[in-house]
C-alpha cells in the first residue's frame, strides 16, 4: 500500500464517519418511515464501508485518522441537526452533495488502485462501495423529486383535494 492509497483511505474513512453522523440525525427528524428506513440502511451500509477501511489500515499498522474521524462524525452530526430545521428536501440535496463528494473520493481511489494490478479483490470491494454509494445518492435524488411532486400538487391543487379526490389520487399514482 502506497502513500497515495492511505491518504485516500484515510479520506474515505473520514468522509464515511461524517456520512455516518449525517445520516443517524435524520432517523428522529420525521414520522415519515420510509424516509427513516432509507437512512438507517445508509447508515448501515456506511458502518461497513468505514469499518472495512479501518481494518485495510491496521492491517498495515497504520492508524486511523481518530481526531479526523472524530471532528467528521460531530462536523456530519450538526450538518444533519441543522438539516433537520430546513426539512427533507434539502437535506436530501445535502446528502446528494455528500454522496457526490464521496464518489468522486472513492473513484480517485480505483485509480490509485488500478497501479497494483495484484489488487482485483480490492479493486471489486471498492467498485461495490462506489455502486452502494451512487445507489444512495440517486435514491436521494429521486426522493427530492417526490417530495417536490407532492409539495406541487398541495400548492396546486390544495391539499384536501388532494388527499379526497380519487381520479387524482389513481392519475398521481401512475405518475
Amino acid at each position: 500500500m502506497n502513500k497515495q492509497m492511505v491518504r485516500r483511505f484515510k479520506q474515505i474513512y473520514e468522509l464515511e464517519r461524517f456520512l455516518i453522523a449525517f445520516c443517524m440525525s435524520q432517523l428522529s427528524s420525521t414520522e415519515d418511515k420510509f424516509y427513516c428506513f432509507a437512512f438507517s440502511r445508509m447508515v448501515e451500509t456506511e458502518k461497513e464501508h468505514a469499518k472495512f477501511f479501518a481494518q485495510k489500515l491496521a492491517e498495515k499498522d497504520i492508524s486511523v485518522p481518530r481526531l479526523g474521524a472524530n471532528l467528521a462524525g460531530a462536523a456530519g452530526s450538526i450538518t444533519g441537526e441543522t438539516m433537520e430545521f430546513s426539512g427533507r428536501s434539502i437535506t436530501c440535496k445535502t446528502g446528494v452533495i455528500l454522496g457526490k463528494k464521496l464518489i468522486a473520493a472513492y473513484q480517485e481511489l480505483l485509480q490509485v488502485i488500478k497501479e497494483f494490478p495484484q489488487e482485483t479483490e480490492l479493486e471489486e470491494k471498492v467498485l461495490l462501495f462506489l455502486l452502494e454509494e451512487e445507489f444512495h445518492t440517486l435514491w436521494l435524488k429521486n426522493y427530492v423529486k417526490r417530495l417536490d411532486q407532492i409539495e406541487l400538487c398541495k400548492n396546486s391543487l390544495g391539499d384536501d383535494v388532494v388527499s379526497d379526490h380519487p381520479t387524482i389520487n389513481v392519475n398521481m399514482r401512475w405518475l
